[in-house]
């Protein structure tokens, strides 16, 4: 007859006065279909599943530790050493939610690199991102903002076609070149052309019409 204080004992203490253990240590030695993993622990092999606190996937190779408490159910509950050279893998079933109430600090030595099969979004009130080279190759990409301001030494843009849309354009420069191999159309209300020094227009066929008054007006005027 077991006696009450035996009953109120903890398992543990229990354990440990039989002599039996609920824990033990145990090399992973494969993984198997539905997250089960065949461990080999002393003399016998068992299929565990991870514990669910477990993050790290365990690999073949693995030392572990197996949790005994539920005989039917053991449970891997860490990775206690993996052959030098190997890297890990957060493993988890579901979401998961990194969650800091000051700084998160993501470091990596050499290359860090961010996967998603769906959407990928990076929301906050600024957003700062400082490289040596840096490239975007998208299908379609879209910019949207109140402002925009680029600071650049030098810019080039190689495309198929341009189309811009903008109530007031700005340009200044100190020398502009543009070269067109086809046709130039302009269209507007209103043209107005000066230059300090010289202004040139020459073509093979030079027309010049106005609707109501054309006026030349020169100190000197040549023709022929």
């Amino acid at each position: 007859m077991t006696s009450t204080v035996a009953e109120l004992r903890p398992p543990l203490a229990m354990a440990a006065e039989t002599g039996e253990t609920s824990e033990s240590a145990g090399t992973v030695l494969a993984l198997l279909h539905d997250d089960l993993l065949l461990v080999a622990c002393a003399s016998a092999r068992i299929t565990c599943r991870r514990a669910f606190s477990c993050l790290v996937a365990p690999e073949i190779g693995d030392r572990v530790v197996v949790s005994h408490i539920e005989p039917q159910r053991p449970h891997v509950l860490a990775i206690l050493d993996r052959p030098h050279g190997r890297g890990a893998c957060i493993r988890v079933d579901g979401d998961l939610v990194l969650e800091s109430s000051n700084h998160l600090h993501f470091r990596a030595g050499q290359n860090l690199q961010l996967h998603a099969g769906d959407h990928l979004a990076l929301h906050g009130k600024r957003l700062a991102l400082e490289a040596d080279e840096a490239a975007l190759v998208a299908r379609k990409a879209s910019l949207d903002c109140a402002e925009f301001e680029g600071h650049a030494g030098a810019l080039r843009l190689i495309g198929k076609s341009l189309e811009s849309v903008f109530e007031r354009v700005v340009h200044i420069a100190k020398a502009s070149f543009r070269t067109v191999e086809t046709v130039d159309h302009l269209r507007c209300a209103h043209l107005d052309y000066a230059a300090a020094e010289a202004a040139r227009l020459h073509g093979k066929h030079t027309l010049l019409t106005a609707e109501r008054l054309a006026k030349l007006d020169a100190q000197q005027i040549h023709l022929g």
